[in-house]
């Protein structure tokens, strides 16, 4: 077993785990328990602790939980489990539930942008178990008929859909995504270790090829999550790094186009990764929401 690197460690040790349809859930929570607060939704292929720099920087006050998708970081990663898209907001529900969580800013990221999608479109529905009262989007290619994708993430959705049988050699993983990274603001050593070392856990290297089928699912549901970010009827708040050579700058001008009254920030010195290059400025856009 591959030892955890300090910063995922120390994040493992400031949460704990809950139980949801036979799998183990890691969820973080910060500041004092309530029924409002803020839910924040990770991207592929890492965890939740890509905000562990944003979290300190909320209001001690303010209720924070994260939680890692089933399959990623140091949630269980079954080889059968369910890891559709439609299953992870079922998830984020019972996390939800299980830290008392009634009313949200809900926060997103990557894959986590289309889960958000699919919780914003049960509430338009009337069928969400609680309440978001503000939506913060951040790079993801939910619209993904506008996403650039690599090479590498296209070799990987030709492989066919089951575990590998060995692990994934992460160090191909490693260049891609510091390629994700601005300029300004590059990758540390430090966090791309705890990037790795969340994908490796309980053998999630080799569960790439079926958690990356999030893309075709985002093919075929594309109608419904665009109107889930498109049509919500709450307050929407997009945060976007300009550099982002995946998921491109035209997907957050798109959800503006197509919902005018959103609330666009678009960086020119962030990549894919605002809660990791620029945790102080993405604490101050929760901040202002809450």
């Amino acid at each position: 077993m591959n030892e955890r690197p300090e910063g995922l460690e120390r994040w493992r040790s400031e949460g704990r785990f809950i139980e949801h349809l036979g799998s183990a859930i890691f969820v973080h929570e910060s500041g004092v328990p309530a029924e409002e607060g803020v839910l924040v939704l990770h991207g592929f292929p890492s965890s939740s602790h890509d905000w562990a720099g944003v979290l300190p920087l909320l209001p001690e006050h303010a209720r924070v939980v994260a939680f890692d998708l089933l399959g990623y970081g140091l949630s269980d990663k079954p080889e059968e489990g369910r890891f559709s898209l439609f299953a992870q907001a079922d998830l984020a529900e019972a996390v939800a539930r299980d830290c008392g969580l009634r009313r949200c800013v809900l926060v997103s990221h990557d894959v986590g942008q289309t889960v958000g999608a699919e919780l914003m479109a049960r509430q338009e529905e009337g069928r969400l178990s609680f309440e978001i009262r503000h939506a913060i989007v951040t790079n993801g290619s939910t619209l993904v008929d506008l996403a650039q994708l690599t090479p590498g993430q296209q070799a990987l959705l030709a492989l066919p859909d089951r575990p590998l049988e060995e692990p994934l050699p992460l160090e191909g993983f490693r260049a891609a995504l510091v390629g994700s990274f601005s300029k300004e603001h590059p990758v540390s050593e430090a966090e791309m270790d705890c990037i790795l070392a969340s994908i490796r856990e309980k053998g999630g290297a080799r569960l790439v090829p079926r958690l990356i089928r999030y893309i075709e699912e985002r093919r075929a549901n594309l109608a419904r999550w665009t109107d889930g970010l498109t049509k919500f009827s709450k307050p929407l708040s997009v945060f976007w790094g300009e550099q982002d050579p995946i998921a491109v700058p035209a997907i957050a001008h798109r959800i503006r186009e197509l919902r005018p009254a959103t609330d666009l920030h678009v960086w020119p010195d962030v990549g894919h990764w605002p809660s990791i290059e620029v945790p102080e400025r993405m604490a101050r856009a929760i901040r202002e929401c809450l």
